[in-house]
This record gives structure tokens, sequence and C-alpha cells, in this order.
């Protein structure tokens, strides 16, 4: 039974991998219009985000390590390492995406910044949404 709950939930991932591709490539080429820049087809758009993503694991892991590695030496319990990972990586994902947004776009710096700054923004509503719906669902269960 197990095998088969397993086999259901791969079909489905590989089912819905497509369409989160399609999203991501979106929001990044929204991001871009609204940011007074071009808006690349979807090919460059996911070209850009699979460089983004390879350059990010990389950079992750090493930080991931480093700060694991720190915060073992101090006794950080590791909840709260995981805190400092996110809040360091921030900065990291920034220059990463503006960096390749402005190599490949042929943009300045800056406005890959603000294409960075734009898709976080719609990341962000996107979650707030699903956060207020969510809320509201569980409130509607309460009563």
């Amino acid at each position: 039974m197990g095998g088969v709950v397993l086999l259901i939930c791969c079909f489905l991932f590989v089912l819905l991998l497509p369409g989160l591709l399609f999203l991501f490539t979106y929001i990044f080429r929204q991001a871009c219009l609204l940011s007074g820049l071009p808006k690349p087809s979807v090919i460059v758009a996911a070209g850009h985000l699979f460089l983004i993503t390879v350059a990010e694991t990389f950079a992750d892991f090493i930080m991931v390590e480093v700060v694991q590695w720190g915060c073992d030496l101090a006794r950080v319990p590791l909840w709260e390492v995981r805190i400092i990972i996110f809040f360091l990586f921030l900065p990291i994902d920034l220059v990463i995406s503006s960096g390749i947004h402005a190599a490949l776009m042929g943009i300045k710096f800056g406005k890959g910044i603000e294409v960075w700054f734009v898709q976080r923004l719609i990341y962000l509503c996107i979650a707030a949404a699903i956060a207020f719906i969510a809320a509201i669902v569980i409130l509607a269960r309460m009563n």
C-alpha cells in the first residue's frame, strides 16, 4: 500500500513540475516588465532561472557548511542556525541573481537589483494571499 501512495505522489509531482516551472518563469517575466525592461521569452526566462538556481545552489551549500561549522563551535541550537542561514543568504541571493540578470540581459547591476526586488515582492504577495486564505479557512472551521 505504501508503494502505491509513493507512486501516486511521484506521478503528481511530475504532473505539477511543468506548471510550477511556467509559474516561476511567468513571475520573472512580469518582474522584468514591471521594472521597465523588455519582457523576455519563456525560454530565455527559464534559462536565467536555471543559471540562477545552479549558482545559488553552490553558494548555499558552501554557506550552510560554514555557518553550521561556526554555530556548532558556538553551540547554537539548530533552529537558530536555520534562521541565521535564511537571513545571511538573502544578500547572497540578491548579488547572484542581480549579477546574472545584468550579465545576461545587458543591463546595469542596479536594474538587476530592481528585478530581484520586484520578483521577491510578487512571491511575498502570493505567500501572503495563501496565508490569508489558510487563516480564513482555519477560523471558519473553528465555529
